[in-house]
């Protein structure tokens, strides 16, 4: 099954030099279909099946030819619980290395996993996990190609596929304990992308006044297509962007709905839900408001942790 998804994921890629809504959208429906099949069971972290989707990313990585990250592979392995090395659970990090900037770092990043099965449903006992997030993580791998396609940038860009979020953002704190913090000039978290419940090429930026990243990217709105709401919650404080926000990097998550979505870590979060035409709208839009931070154009202040007090 693998080796047919990468075969179709892979194929084109010599070929295409530039963006494309068909290769966007067939990349965006494979990795979709395969992160939320029954057979896998949720990508639970720590499962036999969260270490296969591991294994599946570092390798579509290493296939578009991306480097590992200050490492011999694409894998930061962790213990879930410090005092138990038995138990052990990966991110799957990987870069693609700027021209003029290479130590300035442009973060792209999705959680995989999915939670714990708390209950079962009479008629469904499978959480997928489509919208939370085989979303996001299908839109990161799709950007993935594409700007490896377009690249290289100014700017280096960490493709960053995190574990364990559900289970307190442990993947991302790990790994934002481990880097240098000042190297990232902004932080894309990628959360909740497949349903739009705030209307379609719709998206929200949690956080939008910790930093004046919102600002950089509204200027490049008109020309992406997409329309950012205004935020509502707490999900800032949530998701994959707080543990490196702390550390004062402008990091925030785009997300196209919210925990009030009827499928929220329910059953009923499945596929057949999630309007695939309009993520592939989001994956070339994001491609457009995050320009500015590749290039070197654009460059959001630092957030100051008074600020999230």
């Amino acid at each position: 099954m693998l080796a047919v998804i990468f075969f179709l994921l892979i194929v084109p890629l010599a070929a295409q030099q530039k963006k494309d809504s068909s290769l966007v959208f067939d990349d965006i429906s494979g990795w979709m279909s395969y992160l939320t099949s029954d057979r896998l069971k949720g990508r639970v972290e720590g499962s036999v099946e969260n270490r296969e989707v591991t294994d599946s990313i570092a390798a579509y990585f290493k296939l578009l030819g991306l480097k590992p990250f200050k490492s011999d592979n694409f894998l930061q392995t962790f213990y879930r619980h410090p005092d138990d090395s038995t138990i052990t659970t990966s991110n799957v990090i990987a870069c693609l290395p700027g021209t003029e900037k290479p130590d300035e770092y442009i973060l792209l990043s999705a959680h995989f996993d999915h939670v714990q099965i708390g209950y079962y449903n009479k008629k469904d006992k499978i959480y997928n996990g489509a919208n939370d997030n085989a979303s996001g993580t299908s839109v990161l791998l799709a950007l993935a190609r594409q700007l490896s396609m377009t690249g290289p940038h100014t700017r280096s860009i960490l493709f960053c596929a995190f574990n364990a979020e559900e289970a307190g953002l442990i993947g991302s704190t790990h790994f934002s304990e481990n880097i240098n913090a000042r190297q990232i000039v902004a932080g894309i978290n990628l959360e909740m992308l497949g349903y739009p419940q705030f209307g379609k090429n719709t998206i929200m930026l949690t956080g939008m006044l910790k930093s004046d990243l919102y600002s950089l990217l509204k200027k490049r709105m008109p020309g992406s297509g997409i329309r950012i709401r205004r935020e509502r919650g707490d999900l800032f404080q949530r998701s994959d962007n707080y543990p490196f926000a702390k550390n004062g990097v402008p990091a925030h998550t785009l997300m196209a709905s919210d925990d009030r979505e009827p499928c929220y870590h329910s059953p009923c979060d499945e596929l057949k839900r999630m309007n695939l035409p309009n993520m592939t709208s989001l994956t070339i839009g994001i491609q457009i408001l995050i320009d500015g931070l590749l290039n070197g154009a654009d460059t959001p202040k630092r957030i100051d942790s008074a600020d999230l007090q």
